[in-house]
């Protein structure tokens, strides 16, 4: 199930679903920054793959939960 959750409620250990130009990555959230204008993020997905991307405070972010 995917819930929409605001970027700031955001934690180490979500499982975030985050969309590139070419597809969706199922990220696990390994460390989230809370900056002056918004959050930035670092996570895996099932392959290993380390991504890092920021979202602004308020923003919606897509969260799947188990």
């Amino acid at each position: 199930m995917t819930i929409d959750v605001l970027a700031e409620d955001l934690q180490p250990g979500d499982l975030l679903e985050l969309s590139t130009e070419s597809d969706t990555q199922v990220l696990r959230l390994n460390h989230v920054q809370r900056r002056t204008q918004g959050i930035k993020f670092m996570g895996r997905n099932h392959q290993g793959v380390l991504y890092s991307s920021g979202m602004k405070y308020g923003e919606l972010a897509r969260c799947v939960r188990q």
